[in-house]
């Protein structure tokens, strides 16, 4: 998501699309069929066995304040892409399932927001970490003391994913690297194929196949436990390819994504305090204006909010406690190529009967089924009471945003009313 802040930012510089709050940037400081087989087997049995869950997907077990850290590890890495500088913190929680979160602090222009790493123990007990941070020394031993690291993966081509992946991977030269299709700009480039891949300025043993795998497609040698999907799409006049991979965890029916969904929880996680003044982030309005900012909704206050808990943000009200789309990427990427993503949606709820998904920013892990990820996504057939009820208003930031690239020939050209349905106040 940090590519689209990007764009954004430098269209500030011709002049404000919105109103952005300076306050919140104060610093403190190879794989059988059969054993593929027999866990999607399982996997979907257990599921038909299970008692149904709510009908509204929910946070399962998030606890971030049970966190664990090594701040004696050492906490900077040099030279960092983007704050904390000198500061960043990783927080580890567990996920349950033998999954754990290693997160860290995004910070970018009045932005800010976690980034977990997702780990996995594999049934042989090595690691599979999807989307791994900047490697200080606490965020290595956090990781190293829960076994060795055998698999690598990068599940997205967005910045923030990207950019740590060539420092990782030279402190964990044994383990195999996989990466999604389409990775573009000044962190590595790589088309459809491990051949393309040379750019990279790291090794990469593998490049996932876009979509479902077909016979004949090289796999990871982890695909034994995992079933995947990958959306890319090549739009034209872009700066660059979109591109995800979720991937199905047959043994534990979970659903591992990058930035497909997101699930806003009520309160900032404990690691904001690392970086912001104490006082700062207890602010009952510092939490709201924070989501607000990273979602790229505007930061507009109103009557009927949760005036118990201080909260007079409508965009904010709209947002949190449920699973969504994040706003900025059904702005930016679903009005360009609806029906790709459209269709990469329907494949992931085909891999199998999950019910939970571990994202990589705001909360997890979120209990919630293939039919609720398909509902996160039912405005791409049109309007729907199932989607976020974001006013139309709180729409413009992102429409004038699209208007401002549309204009400067910064991308592809939007082909679908992403806010269609919108409530008018």
């Amino acid at each position: 998501m940090l590519d689209a802040v990007m764009i954004f930012t430098s269209l500030l510089r011709a002049g404000p699309v919105a109103s952005l709050d300076p306050s919140l940037k104060v610093p403190k400081q190879h794989a059988s069929v059969s054993r593929r087989s027999f866990f999607q087997a399982s996997a979907t049995a257990a599921a038909l066995a299970a008692p149904s869950l709510s009908s509204a997907a929910s946070l399962d077990g998030y606890d971030p304040s049970s966190a664990v850290t090594r701040p004696d590890a050492g906490r900077s890495y040099f030279p960092p892409l983007t704050p904390p500088l000198t500061n960043r913190a990783t927080y580890r929680y567990e996920l349950g399932r033998d999954m754990w979160a290693l997160e860290q602090l995004l910070v970018f222009a009045n932005v800010s927001a976690t980034v977990r790493t997702v780990v996995v123990k594999l049934q042989d007990g090595s690691l599979w970490v999807n989307g791994p941070q900047w490697p200080t020394g606490e965020f290595c031993a956090l990781l190293d003391e829960l076994g060795p690291v055998a698999h690598v993966v990068l599940g997205a081509n967005a910045l923030e994913h990207k950019a740590p992946m060539k420092a990782f991977t030279k402190k964990y030269p044994e383990a195999s690297v996989w990466i999604v299709p389409g990775q573009y700009g000044p962190f590595g480039e790589c088309g459809l194929s491990v051949a393309s891949a040379k750019k990279m300025g790291y090794r990469v043993d593998g490049v996932l196949p876009v979509g479902a795998p077909k016979a004949g497609d090289p796999l990871p040698p982890w695909a034994d436990e995992f079933a995947m999907r990958t959306l890319y799409v090549d739009l034209p006049e872009n700066a660059g390819p979109v591109s995800e991979a979720a991937f199905f965890h047959l043994p534990t029916r979970t659903l591992v994504a990058t930035d497909a969904v997101v699930f806003v929880p009520n309160e900032a996680p404990p690691i904001f305090s690392t970086y912001f003044d104490d006082a700062l982030v207890s602010e009952p309005d510092f939490w709201p204006k924070s989501v607000l900012q990273a979602v790229f909704l505007p930061l507009r206050s109103g009557s009927g909010g949760d005036e118990a808990q201080g909260i007079s943000w409508p965009g904010f009200d709209a947002v949190r406690g449920r699973l969504l789309r994040a706003p900025i990427l059904r702005a930016f990427s679903d009005a360009r190529a609806p029906g790709a993503v459209r269709e990469w949606v329907k494949s992931v709820i085909e891999m199998g009967a999950f019910d939970r998904v571990e994202t990589a920013h705001f909360a997890s892990p979120i209990r919630a089924t293939p039919a609720e990820l398909l509902d996160s996504f039912a405005y791409l057939d049109g309007p729907s009471s199932k989607s976020p009820p974001i006013p139309c208003e709180d729409w413009a930031l992102l429409d004038g945003l699209n208007t401002a690239i549309d204009t400067n020939k910064l991308g592809a050209p939007v082909v679908f009313d992403f806010k269609a349905g919108c409530e008018a106040n």
